[in-house]
This record gives C-alpha cells, sequence and structure tokens, in this order.
C-alpha cells in the first residue's frame, strides 16, 4: 500500500461514518455523527487506526514563554524581613520559584537549563520585576553562579 494511502484511510473511514448516517437519514438510533462531536475522541479513534497519527486526549497544550531567568537565595540582602518564608507563606526549598505574573501553586519547568525538575510559583520578585522569574538557590553563591538566563519556561 502507498504511503499516501496509508494517511488518506483513516480520514475516509472518518469521513464515511460521519456522512453514512446523513445520506441513510437514520434518526431512530444513536448517530454515528454524534460520536464524532468530540474532538479528541475522534483523535483517539484515528490514531487507534492509523500509527502515523498519534493523539493523547490527558494531555493538554503547554504554555511555552521564553522569559528572562534570575536565581536568588535567602540572605538578608536579598529578601524582607522573613528570608526563609515565600510570599505565599510556605518555607523555601528546592523547586521554589517567585514569579509576579503566575498565581501562587502554578506548576511549571524551565527544561533547557533544569531537565524535567518542576517548579511551583510560591514567592514573589519585587513589583517591577514582572518580566522575569527567580529561582531560589540554597545560598547566595549558587545563586551568583546561575546569574541570569533568557530560557524558555513551560507552563504545566
Amino acid at each position: 500500500m502507498s504511503k499516501i494511502a496509508v494517511l488518506i484511510l483513516p480520514f475516509f473511514i472518518t469521513s464515511i461514518a460521519i456522512i453514512e448516517p446523513i445520506i441513510t437519514r437514520e434518526s431512530t438510533a444513536a448517530s454515528p455523527i454524534q460520536q464524532f462531536n468530540n474532538p479528541i475522541e475522534s483523535a483517539d479513534l484515528l490514531s487507534q487506526n492509523s500509527p502515523l497519527l498519534k493523539a493523547n486526549s490527558e494531555e493538554k497544550p503547554k504554555e511555552i514563554i521564553r522569559i528572562l531567568i534570575t536565581a536568588y537565595s535567602s540572605s538578608p540582602e536579598e529578601t524582607d524581613d522573613t528570608p526563609f518564608i515565600t510570599a505565599s507563606g510556605s518555607h523555601v526549598r528546592p523547586g521554589v520559584l517567585a514569579a509576579n505574573f503566575l498565581p501562587f501553586g502554578t506548576r511549571v519547568r524551565l527544561p533547557k537549563i533544569f531537565g524535567d525538575q518542576i517548579f511551583i510559583v510560591e514567592d514573589r520578585l519585587h513589583k517591577d520585576y514582572n518580566d522575569r522569574v527567580d529561582v531560589w538557590f540554597s545560598a547566595k553563591e549558587e545563586a551568583l553562579k546561575f546569574g541570569w538566563k533568557i530560557s524558555e519556561l513551560e507552563v504545566l
């Protein structure tokens, strides 16, 4: 079978399943067209019939933002009078992220820098910094060594 036929066959089968009830005007039984009202179910059906089409109904599209990433620690000159408490009220720990433009509890990844590590927005930056995120480090030296980077932030 040719490559074109392999690609077109699932769409042809789907179109027959959608058009056939319209042609026969069957109204007593549940129409197959009703089965295709949900695009996720349609994609799942197509992916089962074609190895070239993959669908994952559980995975939603991720928002990716190119952004400035800085670092901070709990040193008194970098924080307020409660250096080990985040703006959300939790204690600082690895995986804490400060961001002004994302709600508390938002889960994000910085895949090009930290791989699959997940960060949770639990802190805020100075009110003037709405264009960046700040990653918490346990030591000021680590934060200084990280410096700043421009990379992708993936909102989960």
